[in-house]
């Protein structure tokens, strides 16, 4: 039940991963077998929630890479239903302090650790045992913070030294929307913000993630020290251009 990208982070490589749009069970399936470690599936912007999903995550399962569900806000329920389908990684946004963080990792994980309900529902469409998963589930559940507000900004280091909070991903977007720069990526404010932003994470053991639209972008942010990085989308990039992405992605990242 080992985590591939947990497992990754672990040996000190980077995840690469691409998203898709929508709740289709063909285009995650096909996205998963592209090579990329995860694959991101959006519940927070999308129009869709859990019962929209259900077959994603355990389909990319399948195809060894990680299904990761970004539920739409701090909501216990939001982050068991999306664990319960088959999520191996949750992202929740907005997260701007430590207390924050550890309620993530509260309904995330089962006791003791946590308070999330036991009735996972995705280990029958992949004939995996509960006496196999249980035991497991919260070594495997891999969790991602996002910073994305000026307060969480100021809150980095102490975000990210929770214990159970494996990556903190920056969220450009957002952030210049609360530095009164909506929209304005390439200001310097903001670009100074996410150049310093690895270094705060790993400061702590954890790892620095973002999501990005190009492999340019991305490896210029591999550069800079991330190593949770979506790069590309299965609508807009296709899966020939994701393969093509991740294949220079990771010759740079190995240095060929």
């Amino acid at each position: 039940m080992m985590n591939p990208v947990k497992k990754l982070l672990a040996a000190g490589g980077t995840a690469w991963g691409a998203s898709t749009l929508g709740p289709t069970p063909l285009i995650a399936k096909l996205t998963a077998t592209t090579g990329v470690d995860f694959v991101w599936i959006d519940t927070e912007h999308s129009s869709f929630g859990a019962e929209s999903i259900e077959l994603l995550p355990p389909l990319i399962r399948q195809s060894g890479a990680m299904p990761l569900v970004r539920v739409a806000g701090i909501d216990s329920s939001l982050i068991k239903k999306a664990l319960d389908v088959g999520a191996q990684g949750i992202m929740v946004p907005q997260v701007d302090d430590a207390a924050e963080a550890r309620r993530i990792v509260q309904y995330a994980k089962y006791p003791p650790v946590g308070t999330r309900g036991v009735s996972p529902m995705w280990t029958f469409y992949n004939d995996v045992p509960w006496g196999e998963y249980l035991p497991e589930a919260n070594e495997e559940s891999l969790i991602v913070a996002q910073v994305e507000s000026l307060a969480g900004m100021e809150n980095v280091e102490a975000i990210a030294a929770v214990e159970g909070i494996d990556v903190v991903l920056a969220g450009p977007m957002d952030l210049s929307a609360s530095m009164g720069l909506i929209g304005q990526l390439q200001h310097e404010r903001v670009q100074q913000f996410l150049a310093e932003f690895p270094a705060r994470v790993s400061s702590q053991g954890k790892v620095a993630g973002i999501a990005l639209g190009s492999v340019e972008s991305a490896e210029k942010a591999w550069r800079q020290g991330y190593r949770f990085i979506n790069f590309a989308n299965a609508v807009f990039d296709g899966l020939s251009g994701i393969r093509r992405g991740l294949a220079h992605l990771k010759s740079v990242a190995e240095g060929r």
